[in-house]
Order: C-alpha cells, then sequence, then structure tokens
C-alpha cells in the first residue's frame, strides 16, 4: 500500500504544479493584455498632443521639428496624390480580353478595342429605339 500511497501523492503534487503554472500563465497573459491596453493609449494620448500641436504651429514647425513637418506635408502631398489616383482608379474597368483598364462605362476597351460587357459599370444600357 505504500507505494500507492507515494504515487497518489506525487500525482497530486504534480497537478498541484500543472494547475499553479496554468494560473501563472494566465495572469502573466491578462497583465500583457493590460499593458497592451495601456501602450494603445498612450500612443493615441502622444497622437494626439502631437496632432494639437502641429494644428496649433499650423504646419510650420521650429528648431527640431521643423525637419518633422517637413516630413508630414510631403507624406500629406503623397497621400493626396495616392487618394487622386486610387478615386480614378475606382472609375475604371478590366477589359475581359486584354486585362487593360478602361473608363467604367466605355463600350469599347481602348486598349483593344473589344467591346466590354453590357453590365460594365457606368454604361447605359437601356435598349435604343
Amino acid at each position: 500500500m505504500d507505494f500507492f500511497t507515494k504515487v497518489g501523492e506525487s500525482l497530486t503534487n504534480l497537478g498541484q504544479g500543472v494547475n499553479a503554472k496554468a494560473k501563472n500563465m494566465m495572469d502573466q497573459s491578462a497583465m500583457n493584455s493590460q499593458l497592451r491596453q495601456h501602450e494603445t493609449a498612450l500612443k493615441g494620448l502622444y497622437e494626439s498632443i502631437g496632432r494639437q500641436y502641429y494644428a496649433e504651429k499650423q504646419g510650420k514647425g521650429e528648431g527640431a521639428y521643423a525637419d518633422l513637418f517637413t516630413q508630414i506635408a510631403t507624406t500629406e502631398a503623397a497621400a493626396d496624390e495616392v487618394r487622386k489616383k486610387l478615386e480614378a482608379a475606382k472609375s475604371m474597368v478590366t477589359c475581359p480580353k486584354c486585362g487593360g483598364l478602361t473608363e467604367a462605362g466605355g463600350r469599347f476597351c481602348k486598349n483593344c478595342g473589344n467591346a466590354m460587357p453590357e453590365n460594365n459599370p457606368g454604361t447605359n444600357s437601356t435598349p435604343q429605339s
């Protein structure tokens, strides 16, 4: 019987150790989650400070901020250019024959001359009388 008692105690100790490790891992996971929430909140606050400062200075940075303000202006201009291209691309459709882009609503592909499908967005699909 002594053997079975020792095995039982060993299993109990092992189970308690596994339980403690699992609890520790859960606690660490909860703390990691809390840390990420705090870091996200700090990032948002720093961003708010930066946006407010930029607005107050009306895009005219001084000293150490001058280069950052220039980078912001350059990046905003590049983003505006991409926005314009994206808007233009949204009004384009792909030719089913050559894969080229042509204006939405066009009756023929400007690249290969293929007739565009009737469901081409923007085409006037009402029958002519």
